[in-house]
């Protein structure tokens, strides 16, 4: 998956650039601009062009991924990052006060500590994750089911013109 940032006229769902086939998805329009950013799968040309299937899986996952880095790394508490790996969301709800939890660390690899001197300090920080977790999961179910498959189907798999039907003698006396 690859961030874009393009004009807006650039975005496509389905592209050919010779080396590979390229999804876009989730185009974001940039206020008072001819801008936009959106997302982009990349499938290798040697793989052969992907089937709908494919690329709604990609898409889904793509999603998923991106929702998990967001819980994952996104929260902030108090003005300090928590990092909301499986594992601490599994220490965070078993902690027991006085206690002091390592959060998260600084850019620089610093560690983020805090100390929390009762249960109910720990029961408020520990619902503040979930409240989190819980609006990024459903940022990210909204998000799936608001994409219209639709398009991505019908370039994906094209349904050949149909045939003119043969001239008949009733087809040609009824276009007299």
């Amino acid at each position: 998956m690859n961030k874009t940032f393009g004009a807006a006229a650039d975005f496509a769902l389905v592209k050919d650039d010779g080396t590979r086939t390229i999804i876009g998805y989730g185009m974001e329009p940039i206020a008072e601009s001819d801008n936009a950013t959106w997302f982009e799968i990349y499938f290798a040309k040697k793989q052969g062009k992907p089937s709908f299937e494919q690329v709604k899986a990609a898409i889904i996952a793509d999603i998923n991924e991106r929702v998990k880095a967001l819980i994952i790394g996104g929260f902030v508490w108090n003005g300090k990052s928590v990092w909301l790996s499986e594992e601490n969301q599994m220490n965070f709800a078993q902690a027991v006060c006085p206690v002091t939890l390592k959060i998260g660390e600084q850019a620089d690899g610093t560690p983020i500590y805090q100390e929390f001197a009762t249960q109910e300090d720990v029961q408020a920080f520990t619902a503040a994750c979930v409240a989190w977790k819980q609006q990024c999961l459903s940022a990210g179910w909204a998000e799936k089911d608001g994409m219209d498959w639709a398009p991505y189907e019908q370039a994906l798999n094209p349904q050949p013109e149909p045939e003119p039907e043969p001239e008949t003698k009733s087809t040609k006396k009824s276009k007299k």
